[in-house]
């Protein structure tokens, strides 16, 4: 892809991006994204065929943009701290709460959304840590995928109070005291889980 390709397909997609999250994805047309975006309708087109391809863009980018974490050779604790701060200050973001709102409140009468948060966002941060896990759990006592998922979960929680608008997202403070918790209760678990308690 050239330079110029590279420029209008970013600008395309800040275009886009800007209408979802203000319109939503039903309000936003493809007409609506070729005006912000100043490009002609079958430039847009050219690049992204439908609007479900422009989030699909838009939700590779997230998790494209550097935020892809790395674990180390530190504790078990300690790395899924740093994990855990790490996952939660990217998703307590207003960009990805507001394509997450998006997502639940869309996803329903519009099942591709649905589909590419499910085929591609959500396995970006799981794979990452089921991967590390696999490494430094017991396979024949705990189910990988399902502590991942658990430890996912947990991390989470917050998110539903901050979506409804009963709170602001955490804070860097918050994000700590939270994953410090979450790793605590977690690690407690999994290890009397893999004893056999």
């Amino acid at each position: 892809m050239s330079e110029k390709q590279r420029v209008k397909t970013r600008t395309i997609l800040d275009a886009a991006e800007r209408l979802f999250l203000d319109l939503g994805y039903v309000g936003t047309t493809m007409d609506a994204v070729a005006n912000e975006a100043a490009v002609t309708k079958q430039t847009v087109y050219r690049y992204f065929p439908s609007k479900a391809d422009l989030v699909a863009a838009l939700v590779r980018g997230f998790d494209g943009e550097g935020a892809r974490f790395t674990f180390g050779d530190e504790t078990l604790e300690e790395e899924l701290l740093r994990y855990g701060n790490a996952f939660l200050t990217r998703h307590m973001t207003a960009r990805n709460l507001g394509f997450f709102r998006l997502m639940l409140a869309e996803s329903r009468e519009h099942a591709e959304l649905g589909e590419i948060f499910r085929s591609q966002a959500q396995p970006k941060w799981h794979g990452v840590l089921s991967a590390f896990l696999a490494d430094r759990l017991d396979a024949a006592t705990v189910s990988v995928d399902e502590v991942a998922h658990l430890f996912h979960a947990m991390l989470s929680s917050p998110r539903t109070a901050v979506l409804m608008g009963n709170r602001p997202p955490l804070s860097e403070a918050e994000i700590a005291s939270h994953t410090s918790l979450v790793v605590s209760v977690f690690l407690d678990g999994v290890c009397k889980t893999a004893k056999g308690s």
